[in-house]
């Protein structure tokens, strides 16, 4: 039997999607070793599902782990033969203050890898692929938006930026996507908690661009290289953030914050994300639509 690498993943979805690239290189440099994946969390099998750099994906919680026993009362004992690694940048402690390299090439140094190519990684099938196209089929120039973070409130913009936003780019069509508790946007067609996370995935794919906060969807932008706007506010684009979008950061005296902070409310009502205007995203967000176009015209021709 081939030797084993055993990964347990850790986090939300965000996190999961940034640890993709640090799965390449490892399959790279072990092509003989078989990667096993333990998954605690439905949304990270969604986001490692398909994925050719995982030999075996498998959904690990405390209810079902009499499915597993070896690895499991390996990893109880954490006994020297298991091989098994926590995929999670936060195992390095390190923090945005201290830290300044982008959390992919952070997970690259918690597995001992030089991450070359930083692309994140979304497997969706053709099935997926052209559920998406027929929805999305009586729509033009879309683009996915997506204003909500579950990790922190300091995270959002005001709604009334959004609603001004879409207001004042009428020309193209704003699809928002995410739970359906999260803030609507006025004049953006509503599919919040309307989609899997696995559809959602494939929309943003088939989109002409993406605009949002710093959350899991903003990650899956560089999976496809789509050309999105992302603010920033109380996290760090340095950390965060890809090359594929513009990446908005107005940084304050006090940021970044979030590791300090985490959800707890922002003393000085959110003065990062205040100083984001509509101008800076609607002139970002030209910016990418107008290089989304031009990618397309140089594809078809």
């Amino acid at each position: 039997m081939p030797e084993e690498i055993i990964l347990l993943s850790w986090g939300a979805i965000g996190d999961a999607v940034v640890c993709t690239p640090a799965l390449r290189a490892l399959k790279e440099k072990n092509k003989n070793k078989k990667i096993i994946l333990y998954a605690p969390k439905k949304t990270h099998l969604d986001v490692f599902r398909n994925n050719p750099n995982i030999d075996s994906l498998r959904y690990f919680t405390p209810f079902n782990v009499w499915r597993y026993p070896i690895h499991f009362i390996q990893y109880l004992f954490k006994k020297k033969q298991f091989n098994y690694f926590h995929l999670a940048f936060q195992t390095t402690r390190i923090r945005e203050h201290i830290y300044s390299r982008n959390v992919k090439q952070i997970v690259g140094d918690v597995l001992s890898l030089i991450i070359e190519n930083d692309r994140t990684q979304i497997f969706l099938t053709t099935q997926e692929l052209a559920s998406a196209t027929k929805r999305l089929a009586p729509y033009k120039n879309v683009i996915i938006a997506h204003i909500h973070s579950r990790a922190s409130q300091n995270h959002m913009w005001d709604i009334r930026n959004w609603n001004a936003l879409v207001n004042e780019l009428s020309q193209y069509t704003f699809i928002q996507i995410g739970f359906h508790d999260e803030s609507k946007i006025e004049g953006a067609i509503d599919w919040r908690g309307q989609t899997t996370l696995r559809e959602a995935f494939a929309l943003i794919k088939l989109s002409k661009s993406f605009v949002g906060v710093d959350s899991s969807f903003s990650h899956v932008t560089n999976a496809f290289d789509i050309p999105g706007v992302v603010l920033f506010g109380s996290s760090s684009p340095v950390f965060w953030g890809h090359s594929n979008n513009i990446n908005i950061y107005k940084k304050q005296r006090c940021s970044p914050c979030y590791y300090y902070l985490w959800n707890d409310p922002c003393p000085y009502s959110k003065e990062c994300m205040q100083a984001i205007s509509v101008l800076d995203v609607k002139d970002a967000l030209t910016k990418q639509m107008n290089k989304s176009a031009l990618q397309h015209q140089s594809t078809n021709t």
